[in-house]
């Protein structure tokens, strides 16, 4: 990743524990982000993940289980529990992978906000990445 501060590559081991607290299992594109990144903070976009928790203040970036549990604990059964909370654009338009989109070029990225309700943004993780880092993502 171009221009981003990442927090470091996610053990197996809290992928596995991420997605056990989750009942979910990531796609293969999320995971190997996670691997080799962990959690993202770039230029215009943040990219939610794992990363290890160091006690030195508030951390970087969102962590992804709290997000999100806090998600399905604020929209109550409204949201199918596929989504995964990656990033929002801070004026109110959050982004999620869709874990029951997939195809072998990766899982739709979709938006929800005011008046955009579940609108596919991107195909994959990386495309999504690509669209906000050249700011070509329309929503």
């Amino acid at each position: 990743m171009n221009r981003a501060t990442v927090a470091g590559p996610a053990s197996d081991e809290m992928i596995d524990d991420a997605e056990s607290k989750l009942s979910l299992q990531f796609p293969s594109e999320y995971r190997a982000f996670l691997k080799e990144y962990g959690a993202a903070m770039g230029t215009g976009f943040e990219i939610a993940g794992i990363f290890a928790d160091d006690d030195d203040g508030a951390p970087m970036w969102r962590q992804i289980v709290q997000a999100t549990q806090r998600l399905r604990k604020s929209v109550n059964g409204m949201l199918p529990e596929s989504l995964i909370p990656i990033s929002d654009d801070g004026c109110g338009v959050a982004y999620y992978i869709d874990a029951s989109k997939c195809n072998e070029d990766g899982c739709d990225v979709i938006a929800y906000g005011s008046g955009i309700d579940g609108k596919t943004v991107a195909g994959s993780l990386e495309e999504f990445v690509l669209k906000v880092a050249r700011d070509e993502l329309n929503v």
